[in-house]
């Protein structure tokens, strides 16, 4: 560190004088103390971080949270509801997620009911979750052997669902 005094000679009528210190610090001091400066900030934000992880008990996930079974509703078909997921993949070996939603009147998912789709000629079903869950969730993977469109049709505890998926194996 270079220290300079600079001392001014200042006054008419009387003497007054002020001295100046500047501190000039070397190239290698001050690359030393911005990096002294960054490992401190950055040890700052890794404790901010540990202490987010370890005190913020949020829950992040997805997973329904009904806080009660609906199991004694009956199915409305006009409610309940089919998608794929992806709509297009490759015959022979690709695989479609089929995912039901089967409802009530109120919009509430139905506990405890069994949900098929019916073979179709060229379409093989997989049953992932058969039965629906708190939120009337029903899974199937299917995958065909022939090219083509076909349109998915779901039937849940013996009603036939108007709604029908359209998928495609090429």
């Amino acid at each position: 560190m270079i220290v300079l005094i600079a001392r001014v000679e200042l006054g008419l009528f009387w003497p007054l004088s002020m001295e100046y210190i500047y501190f000039v610090e070397s190239e290698s001091e001050n690359k030393s103390k911005k990096i002294t400066i960054s490992i401190f900030i950055v040890s700052i934000l890794v404790i901010i971080l540990i202490i987010i992880l370890l005190f913020i008990n949020q829950r992040t996930s997805v997973a329904p949270k009904a806080k009660e079974v609906n199991v004694t509703s009956s199915i409305s078909i006009n409610n309940s509801y089919v998608f794929a997921s992806p709509v297009r993949a490759k015959a022979n070996g690709d695989l479609i997620r089929v995912t039901v939603f089967v409802l009530d009147e109120k919009g509430k998912g139905v506990f405890d009911k069994k949900v098929a789709i019916p073979e179709e000629s060229g379409i093989s079903v997989k049953e992932v979750q058969a039965l629906t869950d708190e939120v009337g969730k029903a899974i199937f993977d299917i995958s065909s052997t022939k090219t083509g469109v076909f349109y998915i049709e779901i039937e849940a505890a013996g009603i036939i669902l108007p709604q029908r998926t359209k998928v495609v194996f090429d």
